[in-house]
């Protein structure tokens, strides 16, 4: 999409200071109710199946940031896991009020809220935050930030031999086909080790300020990579993601949905010899 304007600065550093406003009064929201947890307040709703849950906290957490979202920019629409579409405007919002929703449950303390600004389809900034950490990482006008600060990280390695990779694979719900068994077991023979943490979005926050050098996920939906895939774009990393059938996808705003397998990895990784590069090309995993 072109516009026939330009995003101003001022515009883009008003949405990202909403945005982080936004995330930390939903993070407020979740870390409350982690730490202050009891059966009462952790009781499931189940949405796809046992595997994919919702408690009140993920209901709350998005209430929070909306709120914050239309208190200060009242021209907006919001897509929220829970909520769905709401509002109007020319600034459009996508928010996971908790990624990791069953690791919160769970009591282990990995997971996020995570929050991408667009206007007028144009990306303006992704956030994502880890109340638990008090780790707020935001991508605003090209440059990646931690806390404030501008990140710069060495490359971990070059080479599957040389590093981990995370991934959720294979998912629950389901019991993975032979041929993903065997798929992620190309993995783990393939990679130094593999870890399942649990959090998408935190998983693509954890590629782009350099802590590890490349993620893979296969099923999720657009909140739980907008602005994760932000985060590694500012921090000049690679982002290959495909459709159903296996096609290239430029993961702007509009396109979001039609993502269904997403490689990222720190810039200078040799991702044309990964074994992600292979499992990509066979869209098994």
């Amino acid at each position: 999409m072109t516009l026939s304007k330009p995003i101003t600065k001022d515009l883009s550093e008003t949405i990202a200071s909403v945005a982080c406003e936004a995330a930390l009064a939903a993070g407020m929201v979740a870390h409350r109710g982690f730490v202050n947890a009891s059966p009462e307040s952790l009781v499931t709703q189940q949405k796809a199946g046992f595997f994919d849950i919702v408690t009140a906290s993920d209901k709350a957490a998005e209430r929070a940031a909306c709120d914050t979202i239309w208190s200060r920019i009242p021209a907006s629409r919001i897509l929220g896991e829970e909520g769905g579409w709401q509002g109007e405007g020319d600034t459009t919002w996508i928010i996971d009020p908790i990624d990791g929703t069953s690791n919160f449950a769970s009591g282990l303390p990995f997971f996020c809220v995570s929050i991408a600004a667009y206007h007028k389809g144009e990306p303006v900034c992704g956030v994502v935050y880890d109340p638990v950490r008090e780790e707020l990482f935001l991508a605003n006008q090209g440059r990646l930030t931690l806390n404030g600060e501008v990140v710069r990280h060495f490359l971990r390695g070059t080479t599957d031999r040389e590093v981990e990779v995370l991934t959720n694979a294979p998912y629950e719900g389901e019991r993975p086909s032979r041929a993903a068994q065997e798929a992620h077991a190309d993995l783990v023979n393939s990679f130094r080790a593999v870890r399942r943490l649990g959090s998408c979005a935190l998983h693509l926050a954890y590629v782009a300020v350099g802590r590890v050098a490349i993620a893979y996920e296969s099923k999720f939906s657009a909140w739980d990579i907008a602005a994760g895939i932000q985060l590694v774009q500012a921090a000049g990393g690679q982002v290959h993601a495909q459709d159903a059938e296996g096609r290239a996808v430029e993961p702007r705003e509009e396109a979001l949905g039609s993502v269904k397998r997403l490689v990222v990895a720190q810039a200078g990784f040799d991702y044309r010899s990964s074994c992600l590069s292979k499992q990509m090309a066979n869209g098994v995993l």
